[in-house]
């Protein structure tokens, strides 16, 4: 992808078997009943007299077991959603550098962030989702006129996120102005960092998410459909991972990004943005500044894109997947 000389600042794993799912949903999964808290046939138990003593006394039944309560992070979600919320963010705070991530539910209106969503990292390719939305909602509304060559360029900018044909449309339809419009979007702290170029750009994990939102929610159908299918079918070759880790059975669809600091020291940046589960109901944006990760090639790729794709695996199969291997230079 496109390599720019800037940073930004910014982390348990979880095996979920289909058992303690199971057990959960057995359980009643109370959302907010804490686990030492007893029933009120439990505590009356308690204060029963003992029976007086026989020859041949009865056994007492054995205590039924205490349903074990929700996680306390993230109220709104789903009692399992819950629970697993709660390991990835055990999961992140052991990984080096900065991360910021927002969940979305967008049946309940639920959200999760941790203490970095609002942090600013570089956008990467991520942002050509926007500089897309843009251009449709532009050409539906008659203020432009995409052309079959702007279409071919549209259709590989996000399905192997090739470089030149962003380029393509950023020059041919784009400018400074871009930023003040991609505001509507909820991309409100998303910035330049130089020059008025695609490149350029620096957003948050909250921004991506409202992004996606935006897409989901408020763009006319035509569009938001192209936008989908688009997503669910990017090529294998560099950007099967991140959401993509959600697994086919929740038919993920994301738009990654990535980068690498010129600097001596090599440091990658590694985006994911996109939607998993039944009608898009979840959506996710993860930014990940490796920052002082030891960095020998192309590791820091490899590592950053494994890491997304864990938490997303985490979040929506609760478990590990097998590490992707996306190529960080397959093309322009």
């Amino acid at each position: 992808m496109h390599p720019h000389a800037r940073l930004a600042a910014v982390s348990c794993g979880l095996a979920a078997t289909l058992a303690l799912a199971a057990t959960l949903a057995l359980a009643g999964c109370s959302m907010g009943t804490p686990a030492t808290q007893k029933t009120t046939a439990q505590a009356a138990a308690t204060h029963r007299s003992s029976p007086p003593a026989s020859p041949s006394p009865t056994p007492s039944p054995a205590a039924s077991p205490t349903a074990m309560a929700c996680a306390r992070i993230a109220p709104g979600f789903p009692c399992a959603m819950r629970d697993r919320i709660r390991e990835v963010s055990r999961y992140i705070g052991h990984l080096p550098g900065s991360l910021g991530i927002v969940l979305e539910d967008r049946a309940t209106g639920a959200i999760w962030r941790n203490a970095n969503a609002h942090v600013q990292y570089p956008a990467a390719s991520t942002i050509k989702l926007a500089m897309m939305t843009d251009l449709l909602l532009r050409n539906r509304a008659g203020i432009i006129h995409l052309t079959p060559a702007d279409r071919s360029a549209m259709f590989q900018a996000l399905y192997t996120s090739n470089d030149n044909d962003a380029d393509h449309l950023w020059f041919k339809y784009e400018n400074a102005s871009f930023i003040n419009t991609i505001r509507a979007f909820g991309m409100r702290s998303t910035r330049f960092t130089t020059s008025a170029y695609w490149g350029n750009i620096d957003t948050t994990a909250k921004n991506l998410a409202n992004l996606m939102n935006y897409v989901l929610t408020r763009t006319p159908a035509g569009i938001r459909n192209y936008l989908v299918y688009r997503l669910q079918h990017v090529s294998a070759l560099d950007q099967q991972w991140g959401v993509w880790g959600a697994g086919p059975g929740n038919h993920p669809g994301n738009k990654d990004g990535w980068e690498q600091d010129p600097s001596p020291v090599g440091v990658w940046i590694t985006n994911t943005v996109g939607f998993a589960g039944p009608h898009q109901q979840y959506t996710l944006a993860i930014m990940y500044d490796l920052q002082g990760f030891d960095e020998n090639g192309n590791t820091g790729f490899k590592y950053g894109t494994n890491k997304l794709t864990q938490i997303a695996a985490l979040l929506f199969q609760g478990q590990h997947t097998p590490a992707p291997h996306p190529l960080p230079s397959a093309v322009p």
